[in-house]
């Protein structure tokens, strides 16, 4: 009785106030009534402050489990504090793979795009504009204002999950303002801002919370600066200074470099802080909230003509001429294994507003990014910043609310900064920390000019690109400053390179203007209607009739054996093929079917998707990227055909001229060996034979020539030359000696043939042309003739190079967009020609011996036994493998390109597969990835259809059978 009256409000000792107690176990009953009545009737709201059930969510940018680094032990000490402060709050770890040069957004897209994207999702600066306009964030400071609250109604939930009352904006307001307190003043407008897209929250929102803040500094070896006679605690100040320390430490035998930025298509991100420094930005807001280019600018010219003289200007030090002060290395591994080596002086790098540097103060130095010569200064800032994914559940979003706000609390950073001081790593923290929370004792430990370093960064950072489309606006940016630096600017007068080179900057903006605005005038979209329209019905038709096609096909051949078969007797044939047809029907017809209907939407994720018909198709039609994109396809497929059709075919026959069964064996398993290597390690084998330096696996095998004398280089050379043109008339002649295949193979046995010796004469045919206008230009202001390196001399001159000494420079491979293409399919037949040949290997078994006896009989030879016996019988075979390769041409090579190059360099591998799948999953543009999609799979139904054609007439027997 007692516990009861516990219960409900009373006390149970003395009888002094026994009227009161009384009167609070009254009112104590009738409250514990009226609560049974309502949760019995089901009307009683569910809170979600601290909730009864366990609520669990995804979070991004969690430490990976293997992680044994200080930050990520400073990140779980914060989540222990976190979860014993919130016992029914679990944290699961976000995971997802990611791609290279995707950065942090590959796997969050890649995850949405499949419906389990992370509940609390990190927001990349470049890609915010594209969770804000998707409807992909919730508004925090609402978030905040509900955790916030006195009032429980805001944080409770109906049966339809939907929140039973809102907070009032008095305390949204306070929670704006308690949000606007923890945040950098140069990263609020990135996270408050409005979306540029109607229906998407109505003003202006918090869309994410920066748990810590990164600005760009200059890292420079103190080994190196000594090495070079420089002062080690005498950093450079401006550009001038920049120019010769990277001049002083350039070492070619050690393949040293003064400087290195990251190159390829982010080029523009290595140089983005001098180009912030010189008061460049990527992109602004006009008057009226609209975003532009804004990279076009004079300093920018200046800028990447400065960048010119750094990677490719030539200087001299100590009676030596040298060149290449700076190198631009797209691949990071390698950049970080050349810092670690100490064969690169200086870099930009990161500091964090937490731990600054984990590095080794006595042998790396900071400084802030030297002066621009107009004397502004700048750099990039940046920011680890989490959401809250808009399709979470309320409970789930309460909870991740509590999460974030944790995570930017002082007592976080207290935390954290705890960690690295026990850990050992106090000297690394931010000074401003120590002193906030009591380590007044190691502020003298800090390296000297750490904290003004930082300070200096945060007064003058610049954020990050964060406007509209920007996602790829660093891949834009750098196509104009490839471009530049691959040319001989140094031959023309400086004003016409920064006239050349404002150009390409003038162009760049244009298309990143045309992409970004997409503003069409409503007569040109009609007229781009209707032509969707008919590329639309063309398609439809093309796949109707090709099914129709192939099953008139199939129907006529199974008349033609003239057996009327009840279908019971293959009953269990039926029964045998019903799972692999239920995963073809699965895997394959039902996304055909959902593409379709994909390519006539604009989908969305989480907000309402809009019906465009054939917009998506319109639009694709007047779209230069895809189009340029496509014809890439088509460079690709003929690269691949051309070079990876014949070798399983050549290598099948030598494997099976091999003498003993032993070798044939051993052989064949070091050709089939490529494909079951993990295709990570072969990317990265390929990737350091393809290092574009002197010191590159491939160059120095190249630039071996060189010690070559005259006469041996002349010998050599004509060798080479000789056994090209052996390979030339090879092409031509089979078609004329192998009378009996047909007339298809002969054609492109020709077409091989004459392609070759077109590229052959191509060099002779430029040289004819003369150089670029470039070109001319340097030439004239060196005071030559520019008539002497064109016509009939120029030729000459041309085949003068076949005589005497090698005169090579390292190639650039896969950093040279005239080479990326044929890098990126070298690598693709090296790994497929070894289960190509098992396949013909196989196909040559069912040849009848007695053939190859009978031929030897009567005197025939290896290549009478080839053409009038081994290749007749495998022409079958070797139709049908020509067509699927055209197929699988045009649909694959997206996984090699996509890790060897990224579509790159000036988007020279960019073939059409990459560009669908980086339309669909990387911006979100479901619908016009599908339409491209489909497109592209009009054109091959034709091929597919003839190639199901071709089987339909196919005999099968085992081989070793009799005819």
């Amino acid at each position: 009785m007692n516990s009861f009256y516990r219960l409900c409000g009373g006390t149970t000792f003395g009888n002094a106030g026994r009227d009161e107690r009384r009167t609070t176990r009254l009112i104590g009953f009738f409250a514990l009534s009226i609560a049974v009545l309502l949760s019995l009737a089901g009307a009683t709201p569910t809170i979600a402050d601290e909730p009864e059930e366990p609520v669990s969510f995804r979070a991004d940018a969690l430490p990976a489990p293997t992680a044994t680094g200080v930050a990520p032990q400073a990140q779980r000490a914060v989540l222990r504090a976190f979860t014993r402060d919130h016992p029914n709050i679990r944290i699961e770890r976000f995971t997802m793979p990611t791609i290279e040069g995707g950065g942090m957004d590959a796997g969050p897209l890649m995850a949405i795009a499949a419906g389990l994207p992370p509940h609390a999702i990190y927001v990349n600066f470049r890609q915010s504009a594209t969770y804000i306009n998707r409807g992909f964030l919730t508004p925090l400071e609402i978030l905040l204002a509900r955790v916030q609250s006195s009032n429980p109604d805001v944080r409770a939930v109906d049966d339809d999950g939907n929140w039973v009352a809102d907070p009032t904006e008095e305390e949204v307001a306070a929670a704006l303002s308690a949000i606007r307190e923890r945040v950098a003043d140069p990263v609020w407008p990135v996270i408050y801002r409005q979306a540029d897209r109607e229906g998407v929250g109505d003003g202006e929102h918090v869309w994410a919370l920066p748990q810590n803040t990164l600005v760009k500094a200059l890292l420079y070896r103190r080994d190196l600066f000594h090495e070079a006679g420089l002062d080690p605690d005498q950093p450079p100040r401006d550009w001038d200074e920049l120019m010769a320390y990277a001049q002083r430490m350039r070492v070619p035998e050690r393949n040293q470099y003064g400087l290195m930025v990251p190159g390829g298509n982010i080029v523009s991100y290595g140089l983005y802080d001098l180009l912030v420094a010189n008061g460049v930005r990527a992109m602004e807001q006009d008057e009226e909230g609209n975003w532009y280019a804004a990279f076009n600018t004079p300093e920018a010219a200046e800028t990447i003509m400065y960048a010119w003289d750094l990677a490719n200007g030539s200087f001299e030090r100590d009676g030596r001429t040298y060149d290449s002060a700076m190198l631009v290395e797209p691949a990071g591994a390698i950049r970080g294994l050349m810092w670690e080596r100490g064969q690169i002086g200086m870099q930009f790098a990161y500091l964090d507003q937490d731990l600054m540097a984990t590095i080794n103060p006595q042998l790396v130095g900071l400084a802030p990014v030297p002066q621009a010569p107009r004397g502004s200064v700048g750099s990039e800032i940046n920011a680890r910043m989490l959401g809250v994914f808009a399709d979470a559940t309320p409970q789930q979003q309460l909870a991740i609310m509590k999460y974030i706000w944790f995570l930017t609390s002082d007592e976080a950073h207290e935390i954290r900064t705890r960690v690295f001081v026990e850990s050992g790593y106090g000297q690394f923290v931010n000074p401003d920390l120590l002193e906030k929370f009591g380590y007044d004792d190691l502020l003298a430990r800090v390296p000297a000019g750490w904290r003004e370093t930082f300070q200096t960064a945060m007064e003058h950072g610049v954020p990050e690109p964060y406007g509209r489309n920007t996602q790829h606006i660093y891949r834009q940016m750098s196509v104009p400053i490839n471009w530049a630096l691959r040319e001989d600017l140094g031959g023309i007068t400086r004003e016409a390179a920064l006239s050349r080179i404002q150009d390409r900057l003038d162009e760049a903006a244009d298309r990143v203007d045309r992409h970004a605005l997409g503003e069409i005038p409503e007569d040109e979209m009609a007229f781009r209607r209707l032509l969707g329209g008919a590329v639309m019905v063309t398609i439809f038709i093309l796949f109707a009739g090709s099914l129709a096609w192939v099953w008139r096909s199939f129907t006529k051949a199974e008349v033609n054996t003239g057996e009327n078969v009840p279908l019971s007797r293959f009953f269990w044939g039926y029964v045998l093929l019903a799972p692999a047809l239920t995963l073809i029907i699965i895997w394959d017809y039902l996304p055909l079917s959902g593409g379709a209907l994909l390519s006539l939407f604009d989908y969305e994720l989480v907000i309402d998707s809009q019906f465009v018909g054939v917009d998506n198709f319109a639009n694709i039609l007047f779209d230069a990227q895809f189009w340029s994109s496509l014809g890439r396809t088509f460079y690709f497929v003929a690269l691949t055909i051309g070079l990876g059709f014949w070798p399983p075919i050549l290598l099948a026959i030598l494997l099976d001229e091999v003498p003993t069964e032993t070798f044939k064996y051993i052989f064949r398993t070091i050709f089939y060996l490529p494909q079951i290597v993990s295709g990570v390690i072969m990317i990265f084998l390929w990737r350091q034979l393809y290092e574009p330096s002197s010191s590159g696996f491939l160059n120095q095998i190249v630039l071996s020539l060189n010690i070559l004398d005259p006469v041996s280089a002349t010998l050599f050379k004509w060798v080479l030359l000789g056994l090209w043109f052996s390979l030339i008339c090879l092409l031509i002649w089979l078609p004329i000696r192998m009378s009996e295949i047909g007339k298809g193979i002969k054609v492109a046995l020709w077409l091989g043939g004459l392609s070759l010796l077109a590229v052959t004469f191509y060099p002779l045919l430029t040289a004819y042309i003369g150089p670029s206008e470039v070109g001319i230009e340097a030439i004239v202001q060196a005071g030559g003739d520019p008539e002497a390196y064109r016509g009939f001399s120029a030729v000459l001159a041309a085949l003068g190079t076949l005589f005497g000494r090698f005169q090579l420079e390292p190639l650039g491979w896969i950093a040279s967009p005239e080479m990326a293409m044929l890098c990126a399919v070298i690598p693709m037949i090296w790994a497929t020609s070894g289960p190509g040949c098992i396949i013909y290997l196989a196909a040559m078994k069912t040849v009848p011996r007695d053939l190859y006896e009978a031929s030897a009989i009567d005197g025939a030879g290896v290549w009478h036994r080839i053409c009038y016996i081994t290749l007749p019988r495998l022409k079958f075979l070797i139709v049908i493998q020509f067509i699927a390769a055209v197929i699988g041409s045009f649909k694959g090579g997206t996984d090699f390109i996509l890790a060897l190059t990224g579509g790159g360099p000036q988007d020279a591998t960019r073939i059409l597969s990459l560009e669908i799948f980086e339309r669909t999953f990387m911006d979100l543009q479901f619908g016009v990835g599908a339409a491209m999609a489909w497109f592209l799979g009009g054109m091959l139904i034709v091929f597919t259809a003839y190639q199901l054609k071709m089987l339909s007439r196919a005999q099968w027997r085992a081989a070793g059978s009799k005819e």
